[in-house]
């Protein structure tokens, strides 16, 4: 039973992990990082 606990522990970090990344990738500025300015909603 302590193997399964650590694999699924072990499964949920990774997915967390993957998570983050994504969220990263997806990420929509809020403000220009070149000009530091707001960013206009559809752009």
């Amino acid at each position: 039973m302590g193997r399964n606990k650590k694999a699924i522990e072990e499964y949920i970090r990774n997915q967390l992990e993957e998570d983050k990344q994504y969220e990263q990738l997806t990420m929509k500025e809020m403000i220009d990082p070149f000009t530091g300015e707001q960013v206009e909603k559809g752009k």
